[in-house]
């Protein structure tokens, strides 16, 4: 999908979003992969149903890695990327223009591309910062790393991801984001106690998707903090090696500029 879709995001969390109740009606078995990491899927019934693939991992033992794709005419798809780095998982990314240019900052091994933005296509980041896994949002980084530092030379960061909008803050779904339009969706999300979420679900809005990684009992044991939303629609795709090397892809439909992995720590 390409940024030329207008998404409406309000900048504050409400508990008043949540006005249709939302529950598993199925879960298939757990799927063991790499490094402690494990493929969830499951089906959430509500005012509609969705369809979630979900890996589950943890930041003591996994990290994430951007991949990045800057000429479109060699660009390739997500299985061949995930395949060449030996990823546990990775999907889609952030959004881009119509001439592949990435829409917000891009840190791919500490190689900087595209601009920071201020947009509720840009509103949230992903960052690994000396090692660290983090998700802030844009306004958060003049308490965090600080955008003056994040901009110039040598601040450790060595992956980084700008996208949007949020989805959920501290733990209830954002107010205001669209709600008639249901595509595939991408996104990341954390209990901000070292679990991590990242998957796609079928077929729902962004204002529903908030809603549901809010909902209680989504993953046993894990209660969503945040979640960020990535580019999705005809991007939406889905790779992943299990722990006895067998892969599933969910392929993506358009060539798209940069891809997440999931890999394990020290790879």
């Amino acid at each position: 999908m390409r940024a030329l879709v207008l998404l409406l995001c309000a900048g504050e969390p409400s508990s008043a979003v949540a006005a249709a109740p939302w529950t598993v009606s199925k879960r298939a078995a757990a799927v063991a992969l790499p490094a402690g990491a494990s493929l969830l899927r499951f089906t959430v019934q509500g005012e509609e149903s969705v369809d979630f693939q979900v890996v589950l991992f943890a930041a003591d033992r996994c990290t994430l890695r951007v991949v990045d794709q800057p000429v479109k005419s060699s660009a390739g798809t997500l299985g061949a990327a995930m395949t060449r780095i030996n990823a546990i998982a990775g999907v889609n990314g952030g959004f881009f223009s119509p001439e592949f240019a990435p829409l917000g900052l891009v840190i791919s091994q500490g190689k900087r591309v595209g601009s920071w933005q201020k947009s509720s296509l840009t509103s949230g980041t992903v960052v690994v910062r000396k090692g660290r896994l983090m998700l802030i949002w844009r306004d958060e980084f003049q308490d965090g790393p600080g955008i003056t530092e994040l901009l110039q030379d040598g601040p450790g960061i060595t992956e980084l991801l700008q996208t949007g909008p949020r989805l959920v803050n501290h733990g209830l779904a954002i107010k205001g984001l669209e709600v008639g339009r249901n595509r595939p969706r991408t996104f990341i999300a954390t209990d901000s106690e070292g679990h991590w979420l990242i998957g796609t679900a079928q077929y729902t809005s962004l204002a529903h998707l908030a809603q549901i990684l809010a909902a209680p009992g989504l993953v046993p044991g894990l209660k969503v903090d945040r979640a960020l939303n990535f580019d999705g629609g005809r991007s939406t795709g889905l790779w992943l090696r299990t722990a006895v090397g067998e892969v599933q892809y969910d392929e993506e439909i358009s060539t798209v500029r940069n891809f997440v992995a999931v890999i394990p720590k020290g790879s």
